[in-house]
């Protein structure tokens, strides 16, 4: 939604609103620049004198404190070894928080052999060719340690086969045997159910997720796309 104002640009906007002290004056300065904008969290910068502001979207801004100028894109701290992105990391933060929101009972769980060394959480699509891929690996993540919890994200929307093989998944009597089987190009029996699917499509939507396998780390961290078992064991730090 916001991506033609604020992507990579550094804006400067005089909205006529005292210095913004409150999550609603925010509200309101922002909402003058576009009135589908929602302000959800508001908390100090790092940057001095201005706000980091969260918006239901997903996205992130910089909202002066005292003046009425905005800035998006990446804030960059300079220290002894190299370039840290703050922005970035207050991203992970929050997808940590979000997704980490999610019930267990809710995903389609792969539990680790034994230990318990890492939990990583996958938006997948039974009929995305890599996400087969990737299922291929969860044997050996799991006896890595790894648990692998998948969360559903229908790359075409809600309808379509995407969208009915992740509802008779998650509504299947061994929701780990189907889903094994849907990304085995298998037809799965047709199943009808209270199911999560589409909030966490919409989820996956507000992390930014644009395509599948899209896996999250613990720390918040996204990887797009297929890895093998070896590259995330090392991205785990395992």
């Amino acid at each position: 939604m916001l991506k033609q104002f604020f992507t990579g640009l550094l804006l400067m906007f005089f909205v006529g609103v005292a210095a913004a002290n409150t999550h609603d004056e925010i509200q309101l300065r922002l909402q003058k620049i576009d009135p589908r904008i929602e302000v959800t969290k508001v908390t100090d910068a790092p940057l001095k004198d201005f706000y980091l502001v969260q918006l239901s979207s997903g996205d992130l801004l910089y909202v002066s404190k005292q003046q009425d100028y905005i800035f998006a894109g990446s804030l960059l701290e300079i220290t002894t070894s190299g370039l840290v992105d703050l922005t970035e990391n207050a991203r992970s933060a929050i997808r940590t928080e979000v997704i980490q929101a999610v019930t267990v009972k809710d995903q389609v769980v792969y539990a680790a052999k034994g230990e318990t060394k890492a939990i990583v959480q996958v938006f997948t699509d039974s009929t995305c060719p890599y996400c087969s891929r990737l299922h291929e690996q969860v044997p050996e993540l799991n006896k890595r340690g790894v648990e692998v919890r998948y969360l559903a994200f229908p790359r075409q929307g809600l309808q379509g086969k995407g969208f009915n093989d992740l509802v008779n998944i998650w509504c299947a009597d061994n929701q780990q045997q189907a889903m094994t089987d849907a990304k085995a190009g298998k037809n799965l029996p047709a199943k009808q159910c209270d199911n999560p699917i589409a909030e966490q499509y919409e989820l996956g939507r507000r992390l930014g997720v644009q395509g599948t396998p899209a896996i999250f780390l613990p720390d918040g961290r996204l990887i797009p796309g297929f890895v093998p078992a070896e590259r995330l064991i090392s991205e785990l730090g395992l």
